[in-house]
């Protein structure tokens, strides 16, 4: 994350403040706390945006940390159930992973032909889905939206411009 040098503290408390989280989550689950599984958290809330397996491994391993593609992907399930991550991008085929300790939550737009990503958050969207569960005695602990389409920026370099079409 690209941070100023007065927000340095701020980023250091959130990071010890997310470890801390990550360590009672696996105390509680009496798995151990390693220097890898604590690499993986420290690059996974590091990265700016999303991520798939092969960035993230590569950021550990630019730590110094012995970490293959496999061990990563052994943590992930982890650092979702502890909320230092969550699952982004599900279409497509590459599963990508974004940081949620301390983030705000949003739902993305994704264009089918560049891959660009755009975050939203609209309170219409989230009004409608607790109706929804209440109505069907739900109760929600988690959601992903994701809109596939095409930017304007890929519709304009094939000409196609401003269509009408409602999804």
């Amino acid at each position: 994350m690209r941070m100023s040098r007065n927000s340095a503290p701020a980023q250091d408390a959130m990071m010890s403040e997310a470890l801390e989280r990550f360590r009672d989550f696996l105390h509680e689950r009496s798995l151990r706390v390693t220097d890898v599984r604590e690499a993986i958290v420290q690059a996974a809330l590091a990265r700016e945006g999303h991520f798939d397996i092969e960035e993230l491994a590569r950021d550990v391993q630019s730590r110094g940390i012995e970490a293959s593609r496999a061990t990563v992907y052994r943590a992930l399930p982890l650092l979702m159930e502890a909320g230092i991550i969550q699952p982004t991008v599900l279409s497509g085929t590459r599963r990508h992973y974004e940081a949620a300790f301390g983030k705000e939550h949003h739902d993305h737009l994704i264009c089918s032909r560049c891959s660009k990503v755009v975050e939203f958050h609209f309170e219409a969207f989230e009004m409608l889905q607790r109706d929804l569960a209440a109505k069907y005695g739900f109760e929600l602990t988690a959601h992903f939206h994701e809109l596939i389409g095409v930017c304007s920026d890929c519709r304009s370099s094939t000409g196609e411009g401003h269509t009408d079409d409602k999804v």
